[in-house]
């Protein structure tokens, strides 16, 4: 069988011509589908969106461009170049176009580069240290996000202070509130695995990682700043989610970013309520802890039904009440509770693995520990969740910092630090009858 061998292919003008007709129909084609790609996306919420869409734009025209001619020049190819009826002979043998190969080599690299050089331009330009950051009310504070399976707190360490001296930090729990102009920047740090804090609608997205410093997780940060949205009503919400699979309850692993029309509501919606609410917090304690708990991840694994919560990760917390008293034989339901709360690794419910972060001050890192009082009150509400109570509600304000002091060694102030006796009041008769209220 003769087989014909030449020193490269020849490239004949028509070929060229068709080639370029088909790259001119690929480019009107993939601009034509890129004008639907604004309906697909999200809004561009952040100032930083507008130039992370355009690498976005220019990522698909040279995708496109590149997809759609070699699938046409295959075809060409297929069609033009298809053995002729009754040919079962091997086709030319060809060992190459050193001219080609150049020039499908050289074209490659340089759309390379040039798309490494612009993302790294749009890269440094967006995560770049701003001026007046997380400017509220005419200070400059710190925002931290936390993220632990499966939730994200957001905590704002102000620039108030209480009657103590002691600063004021709001815990937003999975809400962020910032307002449009404000150049936020955040500091993440992870409680356990890697996370990822991902807010498509502003563009940005950041791993959070193990590993200390003081066991608390390396810090990140992420930085954008709102805009304005046309047609959008405030205040708007955002969703966050975590881009880094991170156990079977990363899916539910979400928050929101509450963007605030300007400075003057975020401070009259959010703001200034949430420091009278920590400056005048419920005198009675199930009250108090009703709040307090919604302050910490707890929902993000519980199903607890006065709250609202429906998560399945871990145990439900209906009805804790009713069995805390039995679960460890000599040991009352206040300690158990207590225990279980401050140091969680204590204990493991038969089912369930041993996933929940522990919250005292022994165990846990700075961030996120809960002081005896705040311990002593979210007790005292999940004290009531049942149809009766193995706590003694009737000496609540005695038996449940008794039972903190018995485990942990640590004194509570039923008081919360409050004149008086505002703060010792016990459970009213509604609480001790045990209906999940407080």
């Amino acid at each position: 069988m003769q087989n014909s061998r030449s020193s490269g292919p020849s490239i004949s003008p028509a070929a060229v011509v068709v080639a370029a007709v088909f790259l001119l129909v690929s480019v009107i084609g993939i601009n034509w589908f890129l004008s639907f790609v604004p309906v697909v996306l999200p809004e561009q919420a952040s100032a930083e969106s507008k130039s992370v869409d355009e690498l976005f734009y220019i990522l698909m025209i040279i995708g496109g461009v590149v997809f759609f001619l070699i699938q046409g020049m295959l075809l060409i190819s297929v069609i033009a170049f298809r053995a002729p009826p009754g040919d079962t002979g091997d086709g030319p043998t060809y060992h190459g176009n050193p001219l080609l190969e150049i020039v499908w080599t050289i074209i490659p690299a340089l759309v390379i580069v040039f798309l490494a050089v612009v993302s790294y331009n749009i890269w440094t330009q967006n995560s770049a240290p701003k001026a007046s950051v997380n400017m509220v009310d005419g200070a400059s504070i710190k925002i931290n996000v936390t993220g632990a399976r499966y939730a994200w707190t957001h905590t704002y360490a102000t620039e108030r202070f209480d009657p103590d001296g002691a600063q004021i930090i709001i815990n937003s729990g999975a809400d962020l509130h910032t307002y449009i102009g404000q150049n936020v920047d955040l500091t993440l740090q992870t409680q356990d695995v890697i996370h990822s804090y991902w807010v498509p609608a502003m563009r940005v997205k950041q791993d959070l990682l193990p590993g200390d410093p003081a066991q608390g997780g390396r810090p990140t940060q992420l930085r954008f700043t709102p805009v304005r949205v046309d047609g959008k009503t405030y205040p708007a919400e955002y969703p966050i989610v975590c881009a880094e699979l991170c156990g079977d309850g990363h899916g539910r692993m979400r928050g929101t970013v509450i963007v605030y029309e300007d400075e003057s509501r975020f401070l009259d919606q959010f703001y200034e309520p949430a420091i009278h609410a920590i400056l005048n917090p419920p005198a009675d304690p199930i009250l108090r802890g009703e709040v307090e708990i919604q302050n910490y991840i707890c929902n993000s694994c519980h199903i607890l039904d006065s709250l609202g919560w429906t998560a399945t990760t871990g145990p439900s917390l209906n009805g804790i009440a009713e069995r805390a008293g039995e679960r460890v034989p000599g040991q009352s339901a206040e300690e158990y509770i207590a225990i279980s709360i401050w140091n969680s690794g204590a204990f493991r419910v038969p089912g369930y693995d041993q996933q929940m972060a522990a919250f005292g001050p022994d165990v846990m890192e700075t961030a996120n520990i809960m002081s005896p009082e705040q311990l002593y009150s979210i007790v005292a509400y999940l004290c009531t969740q049942g149809e009766h109570s193995d706590c003694d509600m009737e000496n609540a304000s005695t038996s449940i910092p008794a039972a903190i002091q018995t485990v942990f060694g640590y004194e509570v102030d039923i008081t919360f630090g409050l004149d008086g006796d505002a703060g010792a009041e016990t459970p009213d008769a509604e609480a001790e009858s045990g209906d999940g209220s407080a």
